[in-house]
């Protein structure tokens, strides 16, 4: 590409991206214009309701993530390397492509007061939770089939099954390989994928407000409805609990990483001590339970649904805003890969490692300062500040694996650089990109606090519809918006699964 054509396109690139990031300034002015103020922290700390809040905010995401990452380790563990686990990973992509309103719609409608579960024994009763036990177990399930697929990518390396194959071979057990071998080396590049998933279930408020608690609720949903009154002090005491948010996803930062410390000081030497028994039934039982799990969750769905059609105006908006959405991203990411600073570049994934709220919030702010809330491409723009994060996480390990010598060999020939990044890296990350593309799609499909913020009421989705009905006695109507909510992602995932494998037949020659 030409220098001159060069120079507007990065000047353009940049200011798309910061058109996009630009929320994170006025969020960070939110959270510290109350911040100094002691008789604010004074209000909210008496506030009644704020210890059981704090507390059931503690114990659901200490579940969520504790129990994600156990459920991951066991199923790692029991079928790591096998067929059994390729097969797992096959079935990985199908159940991420479940969202989370979705998910936690049917454990609503099998588990709580009226569901199938209690209507099936009238005699038991369901237990009042008011600590969000049940929500993190939803949330642990959910979210061990993230970090699974994250550890698929993760333990391709050859060289780390061989070294699992040889201690296997001299008599050590699954759990000392687990402990000793892959731990060490996945935690490392593991950490980044928990403070995503610590910081995405602390601020969950849809799923939050389908399961419960309800009064209190957690602190990200007294968050949300403080920040959506018109009055000062509930906004300032809203601002103050993202803070406290913040705090938390720091505490529990520093409570992990001393953890591994000392796990990693207390992992034992070889001392020829061999348990070659394993207790793998754990394992072997969450590797069952997790695909019957979404199974379970599209069969409910469908029964209390009737298969009535959802709303046409919902649907054809949800649809709309994840096809720009994970297109626009798409775009964006990989001429940020080809064009963008390669130092300095933390911000990017700040909408994945912070809590949601105090980001909608500077949305809002700047949709209102230029009178563009309650738009559909307002939503839209809402939208792309956690695909884009999402689909680079993504694409960025692919981009990273391309071998320089054959870009290389096409500069020696002459090729622009603009050639050699649209026919030579572009082609190399086809499957990648249709990957990341069928993420992003389900990243906008759940989208939740933006769509209701930014499009102030007047742009409805399936998950708007679906987390709205929840608190109604519409178990068919909320059902059949959940469902659709699911099979958007599902078929996207499945054309998806369609071309690539269209595209690996027709590449043969390349394996």
């Amino acid at each position: 590409m030409a220098a001159s054509l060069r120079y507007p396109l990065i000047a353009l690139l940049w200011a798309a991206m910061g058109i996009i990031y630009l929320p994170l300034l006025p969020a960070t002015a939110q959270l510290l214009s109350p911040a100094f103020s002691a008789s604010q922290w004074r209000a909210l700390v008496e506030h009644p309701e704020l210890p059981q809040a704090l507390l059931a905010t503690l114990v659901s995401t200490s579940i969520a993530v504790v129990g994600a990452l156990t459920i991951a380790l066991c199923v790692v563990a029991a079928l790591w390397p096998s067929k059994r686990w390729q097969q797992l990973a096959t079935q990985l992509p199908l159940m991420l492509a479940i969202p989370h309103v979705a998910f936690a719609t049917a454990a609503l409608l099998l588990f709580a007061e009226g569901g199938w579960l209690f209507g099936l024994f009238p005699s038991l009763t369901p237990p009042v939770d008011r600590y969000g036990i049940g929500l993190g177990l939803t949330l642990a399930v959910k979210e061990s089939v993230f970090l699974l697929w994250a550890m698929y990518a993760l333990l391709g390396q050859k060289r780390l099954a061989q070294q699992a194959l040889v201690l296997r071979s001299q008599g050590y057990g699954r759990w000392q390989c687990l402990a000793w071998l892959i731990v060490p080396q996945l935690m490392p590049q593991l950490r980044i994928i928990l403070l995503a998933t610590a910081a995405w279930t602390l601020s969950a408020v849809d799923v939050a407000i389908i399961l419960g608690p309800g009064n209190p609720p957690t602190l990200a949903v007294l968050a949300w409805q403080w920040l959506f009154q018109g009055d000062d002090v509930q906004q300032a005491q809203g601002s103050l609990v993202c803070i406290l948010l913040v705090i938390i996803l720091a505490v529990m930062a520093l409570f992990f990483t001393l953890a591994w410390r000392y796990f990693r000081k207390a992992i034992p030497d070889f001392q020829g001590l061999r348990r070659p028994s394993p207790f793998a039934l754990p394992g072997i039982t969450f590797s069952l339970l997790l695909p019957f799990s979404g199974l379970l969750c599209a069969l409910t769905l469908a029964w209390v649904s009737n298969l009535a059609f959802a709303s046409l105006e919902s649907l054809t908006n949800s649809l709309w805003l994840a096809l720009l959405s994970a297109l626009i991203s798409g775009g964006l990411c990989l001429l940020w890969l080809e064009f963008g600073a390669k130092r300095f570049t933390f911000w990017v994934w700040l909408p994945l490692l912070l809590p949601a709220l105090p980001l909608v919030a500077g949305q809002y702010q700047l949709a209102l300062l230029t009178v563009q809330d309650g738009e559909w491409l307002t939503v839209l723009w809402g939208h792309l500040l956690w695909v884009v994060p999402w689909m680079l996480f993504l694409l960025q390990p692919a981009w990273q694996r391309i071998d320089p010598r054959l870009v290389l060999v096409a500069r020696t020939l002459g090729w622009s650089r603009w050639r050699c990044f649209w026919q030579v890296k572009c082609l190399l990350l086809i499957r990648p990109v249709l990957s990341a593309l069928a993420v992003g799609f389900s990243v906008s499909i759940a989208q939740y606090l933006p769509t209701v913020w930014l499009g102030g009421g007047r742009i409805t989705t399936l998950t708007t519809d679906a987390v709205a009905l929840s608190s109604g006695g519409n178990n068919a109507l909320l059902a059949s918006q959940a469902l659709w909510q699911l099979l958007l992602p599902g078929l996207f995932f499945l054309l998806i699964a369609l071309a690539l494998r269209a595209i690996s037949h027709s590449r043969q020659g390349l394996r």
